[in-house]
């Protein structure tokens, strides 16, 4: 049985050999949205590297959630350090989460561990949370990739799950930013990561600030 197929075996958060998930996945990626109607949520994915359909199948490996925001933001720090994931997709611009994660990262420069000084924690936003309707987008979407005759995203044993089954279809057009962020974490980090993998496969590139450019896998070039 190799790696993959035993993710699909394991629990949730069960210890891996991150160096062996980092040097056979595509990508690995975190998600989070804050917390709203119900917990702030965390996760992060590992992308298979051999194609399937048209695209690449995608793993949970983790997954937090919370009411406490500050608990959220120190939970998605300990799943950096786990599972040392490319980039974390969410909302950037929310002032409390932002305060919490200037926090926790005075605490990391300041420490004696020189990985962990380099490694400061940080969100990038992502164009889905500019739409109107989120909803009527990512839910589809989601269904779609979870679809039991084209599987393309593992969930195993998540409480991601049981937030989809409490949606009724009537009420999707009037659901907003925060009513599941569960869904909204799992929606934002897998159909980023897809999205940036075509652009890679495109063989697109993006300038840095610094004048450097990288793919959109996050690797400079």
């Amino acid at each position: 049985m190799n790696q993959w197929d035993a993710l699909k075996e394991t629990d949730l958060g069960e210890e891996i050999a991150i160096a062996d998930l980092k040097r056979e996945s595509r990508l690995i990626c975190g998600g989070v949205s804050w917390p709203g109607k119900r917990p702030g949520f965390a996760v992060v994915l590992a992308m298979h590297p051999e194609k399937h359909l048209d695209s690449y199948d995608v793993y949970l490996l983790d997954e937090f959630e919370s009411f406490d925001m500050r608990q959220l933001v120190r939970q998605c720090g300990v799943l950096d350090f786990k599972y040392r994931p490319k980039m974390w997709i969410g909302d950037s611009r929310n002032d409390a989460a932002a305060r919490f994660i200037n926090e926790m990262n005075d605490e990391r420069q300041r420490s004696d561990d020189r990985w962990r000084r380099r490694r400061l924690f940080s969100v990038s936003r992502t164009m889905m949370l500019e739409m109107e309707r989120l909803y009527q987008y990512i839910l589809p979407q989601i269904k779609r990739l979870l679809d039991k005759d084209r599987r393309q995203l593992e969930l195993r044993d998540s409480k991601i799950l049981n937030y989809l089954s409490m949606i009724d279809s009537a009420e999707i057009a009037d659901l907003e930013l925060g009513d599941y962020p569960a869904i909204e974490a799992i929606a934002f980090a897998v159909l980023e990561m897809r999205s940036r993998n075509e652009d890679y496969e495109a063989d697109s590139s993006v300038p840095d600030r610094y004048g450097q450019t990288y793919d959109p896998l996050g690797n400079y070039r």
